[in-house]
This record gives structure tokens, C-alpha cells and sequence, in this order.
């Protein structure tokens, strides 16, 4: 009897973490079926690899570093060089509902995958196949941010949010609004604490407020259209 041969899977792995990302890389590459085509730390790499135009799912950190777009804006970016990429969010911190941050008209398969310790390689491999194959999951959380808070921001704190958003430190912001690197902090501090006021210990509130700060923006972006 002949045997139709089945194409891998196609993955680009994005994570900063160097660690994660050889263990996560090579558990991957032992599974069959998956082929790892770039495994890189940051954004620019991704975005470089000539692997993205065939690629058919990529797995990406959330929190990519401060030199770094984050993973959903990542995502986004992929989707513009291959619009059929699937994307899987990879996080420790809960991201509730990543489809409110996606582009209008974005109907491919956007996935959400919580980073545990007790992971197992198996379900990361079942969620990237049926991403690839245009299925979501782990994306029915539904926001907890309110639409408000974006206009409880000053003009000010939501120039700093921007910036952070793009990934840069508060020295850099500093710098390209003209002020002191304590005031940036000051801002950054404030509009942390009105776009995510309750915290869980052990999350990261800067990713968390990115996060919530894209998703407002975005919303009244589409809102307006």
C-alpha cells in the first residue's frame, strides 16, 4: 500500500529567555512531524528569517525583553509577511483574550498557551498543529480592562505607554520626550496602576499594562473606523 508522505509542521520559535529556548527547541525537534525552521531571542531575528514565508505556525514569549516588540505584536508583524501563519502566545502571565488586539479583518488562528512547570511537550505540539491548521485555543478569557481607563490616562502617561509598547526602557523614553528618567518612572507607575490595578504576585505588571494599553488603543482605533 503507498503512503501519502506527510509535510512537517512548520515552527518558528521565538523566547528570550536563551535557556527555555534550547529546551523548548530540541523537545520540539525530537517530535515527529515538527520542524523547527528558526529559533531565535528577540523580534528583529524573526522578522529577518527568510523561514517566515513558509512557515505555518509560530510560538512566541509574550514578553520579549524591552528591546523587543512584545509576542502579540510579533504576531502581527509575522501575519503581515505570511498572512497564513498561525500564532501561538507562550506566557507565564495571563493574557485574557488575545483577539480584541488582532487587526480587523485577521481571520487566521490565534492561540494562547499558558508557560507552566508542568508543560508537557506533547499538548504544546497538539496546539501548534491545529493553530497551523486554523484552529484557536486557550483564547476564550474574556478582558478584564475596562475602556475607561485608557481615558483616566494623562496625555503624558499615554506618550510613555506608547513608547514602552515599542519596547523601550524608561532611560530611552526619558530621552525621546525630553524629560528626567525619575518622571518617566513616575508615569510609567501611574498608568500601570490604572490599567491593571489588581496584580497577582509573581506577574509582570509592565507586560500586563502593555498588553491592556494595546488593546484599549487598538480598540478605539477600530472604534473610529
Amino acid at each position: 500500500m503507498h503512503h501519502e508522505h506527510v509535510r512537517a509542521t512548520r515552527v518558528i520559535y521565538v523566547e528570550n529567555d536563551p535557556a527555555l529556548l534550547g529546551i523548548i527547541r530540541d523537545l520540539l525537534e525530537a517530535q515527529v512531524g515538527i520542524e523547527v525552521v528558526c529559533a531565535c531571542s528577540n523580534a528583529a531575528e524573526a522578522l529577518a528569517s527568510p523561514t517566515v514565508a513558509t512557515a505555518d505556525v509560530a510560538l512566541l514569549d509574550l514578553g520579549l525583553g524591552t528591546d523587543s516588540m512584545n509576542g502579540i505584536d510579533l504576531g502581527i508583524a509575522l501575519r503581515e509577511l505570511n498572512r497564513d501563519i498561525g500564532i501561538v502566545i507562550h506566557s507565564q502571565h495571563e493574557v485574557g483574550h488575545v483577539l480584541p488586539l488582532l487587526p480587523s479583518g485577521d481571520d487566521m488562528a490565534w492561540s494562547y498557551m499558558p508557560k507552566t512547570g508542568d508543560m508537557r511537550i506533547a499538548d504544546v505540539v497538539d496546539v501548534l498543529r491545529s493553530t497551523a491548521a486554523g484552529i484557536s485555543s486557550g483564547t476564550d478569557v474574556q478582558p478584564t480592562v475596562s475602556r475607561r481607563s485608557l481615558a483616566e490616562l494623562s496625555d503624558r502617561q499615554r506618550a510613555v505607554m506608547a513608547l514602552a509598547a515599542d519596547g523601550l526602557a524608561a532611560p530611552e523614553i526619558a530621552r525621546r520626550l525630553g524629560t528626567t528618567h525619575e518622571g518617566v518612572r513616575q508615569d510609567l507607575s501611574r498608568a500601570y496602576r490604572i490599567l491593571v490595578p489588581d496584580v497577582a504576585e509573581g506577574e509582570d505588571r509592565r507586560t500586563r499594562a502593555v498588553v491592556a494599553y494595546l488593546r484599549l488603543v487598538r480598540q478605539d482605533t477600530w472604534n473610529e473606523s
